[in-house]
């Protein structure tokens, strides 16, 4: 959950739902986005060719030019399944960075967006016990965002609606010496699909978001505690093609 979510865009956030349901309720397209934080607008995509004006001699000396990585073409981050499920969301993964990673990943594509009392549930059984607002806030969420197309503040999802979210990278930092502590930044997509109509034209894309998880009880666990938000830094914006992007961190995400 972002703790850097600013209220434009939430306000964004809740026009671009109210959009999706309503225009559901008539039987048309529609999209949704919930708790989304916005990438940098900065173009990282610098990645100009070398040029040479060397002669043929001190050429033929040069040593061979050396692979410039990027998100694209360097190995994508493998992800770990959950090896166990409460409350309809993954739980399980493993201590260690990637699973740490992967917790990030599987609950932000699992969260319920719109049926307050799934997500209370599925927040409780995420949430770090040192950041019990944690679990109020992410379901105030998503009443606000109930009420803001005009659904009364609880219930499910409205009839004919079906959402999806794509993480397609991330990047994890950690936020103590131990590693127990792990920021993790994703870029998403995120699919409404009405039925009889099908997907959505004009999805959610590029969005981002983070999670920071703590290691308790064996198991990654979402912490909004203030003593680990203070640290979390913005990367460089996220870039495919970008070298920057992949030397500040950020991975592509395999495909489940």
């Amino acid at each position: 959950m972002d703790a850097y979510d600013s209220k434009a865009r939430k306000a964004r956030l809740r026009l671009i739902l109210m959009g999706a349901v309503v225009v559901a309720t008539l039987a048309a397209g529609g999209v949704l986005g919930v708790m989304t934080l916005n990438a940098d607008d900065n173009d990282l995509k610098q990645d100009p060719k070398a040029s040479s004006s060397a002669s043929p001699s001190s050429s033929s000396s040069a040593p061979p030019a050396v692979k410039e990585f990027t998100p694209a073409n360097a190995p994508s981050i493998p992800r770990l399944k959950p090896k166990s499920d409460a409350e309809g969301i993954g739980t399980g993964f493993e201590h260690s960075s990637l699973g740490a990673t992967s917790a990030a990943i599987s609950y932000w594509e699992d969260l319920d967006l719109l049926d307050d009392v799934i997500a209370r549930k599925q927040w409780t059984a995420i949430a770090a016990k040192d950041s019990p607002g944690t679990i109020d806030q992410g379901v105030t969420e998503v009443r606000k965002v109930r009420e803001g197309v005009g659904l009364p503040p609880s219930g499910g999802t409205p009839d004919g609606i079906t959402f999806s979210t794509n993480v397609k990278a991330a990047l994890a930092r950690s936020l103590d010496s131990s590693g127990d502590v792990v920021n993790v930044w994703m870029v998403f997509d995120r699919y409404a699909t009405i039925r009889d109509k099908g997907a959505d034209a004009n999805p959610l894309k590029g969005e981002v978001t983070n999670l920071i998880l703590k290691w308790e009880n064996n198991d990654w666990k979402v912490t909004t505690d203030p003593q680990y938000t203070a640290k979390v830094k913005y990367p460089h914006s996220y870039d495919p093609a970008s070298k920057y992007a992949w030397a500040d961190g950020w991975r592509v995400v395999a495909d489940g």
